[in-house]
């Protein structure tokens, strides 16, 4: 690969299926040595995420001293200690009008708060759609479905999730021409702003650190890490992507189970 490895001081990485596979919620303990291998080069490790904060892994915070991190697909960037840095709330009709046929069609609605996530119709729905059992996230979601005025409060919401019939959510979707409806698995939505994507966090990071895109190796998996996989200076799409997503990057890296960061920062000599 003709690129100057040397201009890299900014490692962005999506956590599902990048850094972390399926069913799992720690790093690799060889993933963990080089991301401390590059922090003490003087290069920077930045997570970006469609989660929340308050559902990162635990052990990211132990095994990552993460100085800033996108979350909410773009939405929101926020600090190690979860203060928000920047952030893009939805509008307030469309909070209702999401609201209003959750509630019509018994579908249910998580919105992602700046603070938490927030059930506004069919709690039970949502969790047991949205949390698996025994997880570090069992009792993290807060049931605002009788009064629902968690946005008096803490302002409007950066992003949903949505559990229930497609058909309906389909439908619906067509209604809200703002907002990006992304299927996530079987009855299970995204739902974000059109005119925000991961990039945000990463433009807002670059500021913060004195960098540019010049100077970013960026990992992801999903159609969703694509606007920060194809501007930064390395992109890679792991080996686990789809083809739409690989085609943006300029490395396929082996799959996330097989260590993929890991394997491309070791490889161009980027952790040493």
């Amino acid at each position: 690969m003709d690129k100057n490895i040397e201009q890299i001081k900014l490692i962005v990485v999506d956590i599902d299926n990048t850094i972390l596979p399926a069913g799992k919620y720690e790093i690799s303990a060889r993933l963990k040595e080089d991301f401390h291998k590059a922090l003490d080069q003087g290069i920077k490790v930045m997570v970006n995420t469609g989660r929340h904060y308050t559902f990162l892994p635990p052990s990211l915070f132990r095994d990552l001293p993460m100085d800033l991190i996108g979350t909410i697909n773009g939405a929101c960037l926020v600090d190690h200690d979860g203060n928000t840095i920047e952030k893009h709330p939805m509008k307030k009709e469309d909070m209702d009008a999401i609201t209003d046929i959750c509630i019509k069609h018994d579908i249910g609605l998580g919105f992602k708060f700046e603070d938490r996530i927030v059930t506004y119709a069919n709690h039970q729905k949502f969790v047991d759609g949205y949390i698996k059992k025994d997880t570090p996230w069992d009792h993290t979601v807060i049931d605002d479905t009788k009064e629902r005025k968690h946005h008096l409060e803490h302002g409007l919401p950066l992003g949903t999730f949505l559990i229930g019939d497609e058909s309906i959510i389909d439908r619906f979707s067509a209604t809200l021409p703002d907002l990006k409806f992304a299927w996530s698995y079987k009855d299970g939505y995204d739902v974000f702003l059109k005119d925000i994507n991961k990039s945000i966090s990463v433009n807002r990071a670059l500021k913060e650190y004195g960098l540019t895109w010049d100077n970013v190796i960026a990992f992801g998996d999903a159609g969703n890490d694509t606007p920060f996989i194809e501007p930064a200076y390395i992109g890679v799409a792991l080996g686990n992507a789809k083809d739409d997503v690989q085609k943006h990057a300029d490395i396929v890296a082996p799959a996330c189970i097989d260590d993929g960061v890991a394997v491309v920062l070791e490889q161009l000599g980027i952790v040493k």
